[in-house]
């Protein structure tokens, strides 16, 4: 089981850089990430069928799935292969583990604010870490253009948020979470390519190798086997572990990104690493820290 946990790790933490190798290279952002997430999504419901699983959807479960593939997958995805146009992959991993605090968040406006305080002071010390790790490399980038990708990805995360937040309800109703992912991929994929029209992007890729190996990694290792395996681990170990790739794959983009690109790297880098890895692990475990907190003042008081 940790095993599979460590390679679905590195495959997140490495599909970063493999997005930036593809954008740099000349591949149009919406048409790339389109191609992969609709061919992907294909093949995981053509092997459910294969299986013999039943891929068909009920009506409730139809919308649920537009709904989850436009949060989760097209816009997610769409402003995430669009900004690493002007941020390092690196960056943009920072960004993405971000995803967790939003869901806080909207849960908190929704009037569900279990152990909001503590919640509340990991998420101002992720957005402070994001703030540290960011401010020296987008300040030497590309100006407003960087600021503007760091904005739609931290929107993206928010839209994330809440199809993580339908997902569960989807999963717990009883519907099949790789029926889910293959169904999410192709609403996602068509959505993205729709967006290449409108975006008059050009639907030939260019020659370059690097352009077609990295999309043959994205699709074959990014979507197919480490989403494989997280549905995998949901299964057979439940949600928490899972879950904690996000502590785990920022800190393999920034070495990776620092080792084959030499993108941006310093101890303001690693240090708002901390700061955000903190507050996502304070914001995870904040129910067990308010009571260690109240058991302490007790034992105190006492």
């Amino acid at each position: 089981m940790y095993l599979i946990y460590g390679i679905m790790c590195l495959i997140f933490g490495t599909t970063f850089l493999a997005i930036k190798v593809g954008i740099d290279a000349g591949a149009p952002p919406f048409v790339f990430a389109g191609a992969r997430f609709l061919v992907a999504g294909a093949a995981v419901l053509a092997g459910l069928k294969i299986a013999g699983i039943a891929v068909g959807l009920s009506a409730a479960q139809r919308r649920d799935a537009v709904l989850i593939g436009t949060a989760m997958t097209a816009t997610l995805f769409g402003c995430l292969y669009w900004g690493e146009q002007y941020i390092s992959s690196s960056a943009a991993a920072l960004l993405s583990a971000t995803a967790p605090l939003m869901i806080v968040l909207i849960e908190f406006f929704q009037g569900r604010q279990g152990a909001f305080g503590c919640k509340l002071v990991g998420l101002l010390a992720a957005l402070l870490g994001v703030g540290i790790a960011l401010y020296p490399s987008i300040g030497a980038e590309s100006g407003w253009l960087a600021m503007a990708a760091v904005l739609l990805i931290l929107a993206s995360e928010v839209a994330y948020a809440f199809g993580a937040i339908r997902s569960r309800r989807s999963l717990k109703a009883g519907l099949n979470p790789f029926v889910l992912n293959g169904w999410q991929m192709v609403v996602g994929g068509v959505l993205l390519l729709a967006v290449s029209l409108l975006a008059a992007e050009p639907w030939q890729l260019t020659l370059a190798s690097n352009v077609y190996l990295t999309w043959l990694y994205l699709v074959v290792f990014g979507s197919l086997i480490g989403h494989g395996a997280y549905y995998w681990l949901v299964r057979t170990s439940g949600p928490l572990l899972p879950s904690t790739w996000t502590y785990v794959s920022p800190i393999i983009a920034q070495l990776v990104g620092f080792w084959v690109l030499a993108e941006y790297l310093s101890l303001w880098s690693l240090v708002g690493l901390v700061f955000v890895l903190g507050g996502v692990s304070m914001v995870s475990q904040a129910q067990a820290i308010e009571l260690w907190l109240r058991k302490c003042k007790q034992a105190l008081s006492g």
